[in-house]
């Protein structure tokens, strides 16, 4: 059983058939990560003799105004560590810990961090950190399974994110109940997670653990297969004191090998602070094909103008699982935004032995309050050298806004700047 593959359904699952075969098992991962960026500089900066560029190295001040990775580059090393266990007949335990260093790297090879700290608030950096990532117990009795404690979820706004070096995970209670035919039905509490919520794109923090919202959260979802070759499902979140929202979408394969999806989101602010804020609301629409050893496929989404929500992961205000940003590297916390409209194409083939190679186009226009129209070019290459498991990723984004000759700090990817990075990644799974 790998812990860093579970969806929220499987993790529900985990008091049944898993510990039937294996009483204890223990897996984790080493990763490694290396990013650099080159964003485009002003007149005024490059005469004040600001540094930018790929493969460059100084200290982060000698880098654009507010810049995380303006040419200073990133990285660092992080490790999992984790191991389930049958306590008894229908009860099961499991535990993880996370943690990542620099190596000492941070004034050598590179000039800045991918993660944020152990303590305070979501601008802190650490060079070494680790935390208690999962630690939870779950029963089955019939076909109910309850799971209480910390731990990764799966759910459309809500969901564990694995691209960094670190995760984000849940203090939470969740039960999930198959009496009905083709159907799961899910209940959830979320109290507190790790998540980065400023969307400054860390994805986890590994400091206290803090209140999911405002009050914490409840959510019921549930997924039906009733209909061959199709999954719908349909989720429901009320965020105390911060949004109502809803989630529906539908997937079906049709004659093997043309895939089709479509999705619809709203939420409903109800900040007693900003009682005149707008319902947001999203759809896309989602159509994939196997040709000749070569997945092609092309999305759509439209978000709604008046809203003042994004769809990204509310837990980190980063990823999102809505079509159009899927897979991205800066566009998934684009496409979501009030105003977006967005398409994406994109191609992937494993028809080199070992090696998966993709590339997609993405383009999202009329963004934010400021119309910002912003498209990027992602390429990447991903295989495995013996247990080591590599992948390069490229991005050019091209940034422009109504805002004529207005640039903003290199640190937003909203800024009327333009930039190129590349990530590099190893990682080793046992």
């Amino acid at each position: 059983m790998k812990l860093g593959k579970l969806s929220l359904v499987a993790v529900m699952a985990l008091g049944t058939s898993a510990f039937a075969i294996d009483n204890v098992k223990v897996d984790g991962q080493a990763k490694l990560i290396y990013q650099t960026a080159d964003w485009e500089m002003t007149a005024a900066e490059a005469a004040a003799g600001k540094k930018t560029g790929l493969f460059e190295q100084g200290t982060v001040g000698d880098y654009l105004p507010g810049a995380s990775y303006g040419g200073a580059a990133s990285g660092g090393l992080s490790f999992t560590l984790g191991a389930t266990a049958d306590l008894t007949s229908g009860v099961s335990a499991g535990a993880e810990v996370q943690g990542f260093t620099t190596l000492g790297l941070e004034n050598n090879l590179v000039s800045n961090v991918m993660q944020g700290g152990s303590v305070g608030t979501d601008a802190t950096y650490a060079n070494d950190a680790g935390s208690m990532s999962q630690l939870w117990m779950a029963s089955t009795l019939g076909k109910t399974t309850v799971k209480v404690g910390r731990m990764e979820l799966d759910t459309p706004l809500a969901f564990t994110e694995k691209w960094n070096l670190i995760k984000n995970t849940f203090d939470a209670a969740v039960v999930l109940n198959n009496d009905l035919p083709d159907t799961t039905l899910v209940g959830a509490w979320v109290g507190k997670h790790n998540g980065d919520t400023t969307g400054g794109g860390y994805t986890g923090h590994l400091r206290t653990y803090t209140t999911f919202g405002l009050s914490g959260a409840y959510a019921a979802g549930a997924i039906n297969k009733s209909i061959p070759n199709t999954t719908v499902q349909g989720w429901y979140y009320n965020v105390v004191d911060v949004a109502d929202a809803y989630w529906l979408q539908a997937d079906s394969k049709v004659m093997g090998m043309v895939n089709l999806g479509v999705q619809y989101a709203n939420m409903d602010p109800k900040l007693a602070d900003n009682p005149e804020y707008k319902d947001s609301s999203i759809w896309a629409v989602k159509a994939s094909v196997d040709v000749a050893g070569v997945n092609l496929y092309a999305a759509y989404s439209d978000a709604d103008k008046d809203g003042v929500l994004s769809f990204a992961n509310v837990s980190t205000g980063d990823k999102t699982k809505i079509y159009t940003g899927d897979g991205s590297i800066y566009m998934d916390g684009i496409v979501t935004r009030p105003g977006a409209e967005a398409f994406k194409i994109g191609a992937s083939t494993g028809l080199i032995p070992g090696v998966k190679l993709a590339a997609s186009y993405c383009d999202a226009s009329d963004v934010g309050a400021a119309n910002r129209d912003i498209s990027a070019w992602d390429v990447s290459a991903s295989g495995k050298v013996g247990p080591l498991g590599l992948t390069a990723i490229y991005t050019e984004l091209n940034n422009d806004t109504d805002a004529a000759g207005v640039i903003g700090a290199a640190g937003s990817i909203y800024n009327g700047r333009d930039n190129e990075t590349l990530r590099l990644i190893a990682s080793l799974k046992f």
